[in-house]
């Protein structure tokens, strides 16, 4: 691909598993552990799940194409991995002219690769949404979009490097209109009494995946991709489950972060050291050069409930769907 003009696009990703039968069981029997004994969605196509009467990745797509920034269109292209037949039976593609339907691959980091090398060219801006949010709103994505616009290749991190890749978090005070707060489930015993159970804790938050992100593409963002280390980061979303975080913990081992094992395990996370413990990892595990790349944890204090409050189990998806009208 070759061009002058720099796009801004959207990719939506909404890939989902389809393990075989060993691995399904002894999935769902870490998942029970982690959700209390609820089952989520797996090897199912959640995101065509009906809300309303349409499926709840057409939520996600309403609110992305219809984002404007001074009266016009914010992403010149969405890009939608998923089952590309199944999207096809589920939805008028007609209605969505700048939709291009991508077939998911077995991984994150595969779709991120295919992503990476097909359909963008260096320097392009791309804003990473769910497809499992819909609640989010074209105001919403309006708002993050400026957002990240402030951060990209204009501020740098602790180590002087322009960032170039953003992860959304929300922090559970931001979670006023929450309709999941099934999920402020508080840790009812020993040193981390009071604190949260499925929020990760920060040293002056607790705080869950906010389901958005963005990145340029840039030379410092190719080993990542190519290696499809983004794995690792959007694992960090399933610490819950035994093998995730055991996995999680053996990396942090291996390259030698020990404090931050303690601050896991006590969950009082500081930000940075945080941060350098996956340059660590990218460095020490995947082994290569991280000086060129530069992430950051975003705060999303606007709406950030919109963001968190994501369709895992059909208790998310009924409890969700009471709170939206149809389209």
């Amino acid at each position: 691909m070759c061009k002058d003009k720099k796009r801004t696009v959207a990719l939506i990703l909404a890939g989902y598993d389809k393990p075989d039968v060993l691995t399904r069981l002894k999935i769902r029997r870490e998942l029970r552990q982690s959700y209390d004994g609820e089952i989520i969605y797996m090897g199912r196509n959640k995101f065509l799940e009906k809300i309303n009467n349409r499926p709840v990745i057409e939520y996600v797509l309403n609110a992305v194409i219809k984002a404007e920034k001074e009266g016009a269109p914010i992403y010149d292209t969405i890009y939608l991995y998923n089952d590309i037949e199944s999207i096809k039976k589920a939805i008028n593609i007609a209605d969505y002219p700048r939709l291009e339907l991508r077939q998911m691959k077995n991984s994150v980091g595969g779709n991120w690769k295919d992503f990476y090398t097909r359909d963008i060219d260096y320097g392009d801006r791309v804003d990473v949404f769910f497809g499992d949010t819909p609640r989010i709103t074209p105001k919403d994505i309006e708002w993050i979009h400026e957002s990240y616009s402030q951060i990209l290749h204009k501020k740098k991190d602790h180590r002087g490097v322009k960032i170039n890749m953003i992860f959304g978090i929300v922090r559970y005070e931001d979670l006023s209109d929450s309709c999941l707060t099934y999920r402020h489930r508080l840790i009812k015993r020993g040193k981390n009494k009071g604190k949260l159970k499925y929020f990760v804790g920060f040293e002056n938050f607790q705080a869950r995946i906010g389901n958005s992100g963005a990145m340029i593409k840039d030379p410092g963002m190719d080993e990542i991709i190519n290696k499809k280390a983004l794995d690792l980061f959007y694992n960090l979303r399933k610490a819950l489950t035994p093998s995730v975080f055991s996995k999680i913990i053996y990396y942090l081992m291996k390259t030698k972060n020990f404090d931050l094992i303690k601050q896991v395990k006590n969950r009082n996370i500081k930000e940075k050291d945080f941060i350098n413990s996956l340059f660590d990892i990218l460095a020490g595990v995947y082994n290569f050069d991280v000086s060129k790349f530069a992430g950051k944890l975003f705060v999303i204090t606007k709406n950030a409930a919109h963001w968190e409050n994501d369709i895992d189990t059909p208790t998310d998806l009924k409890k969700i769907s009471k709170h939206l009208n149809p389209l």
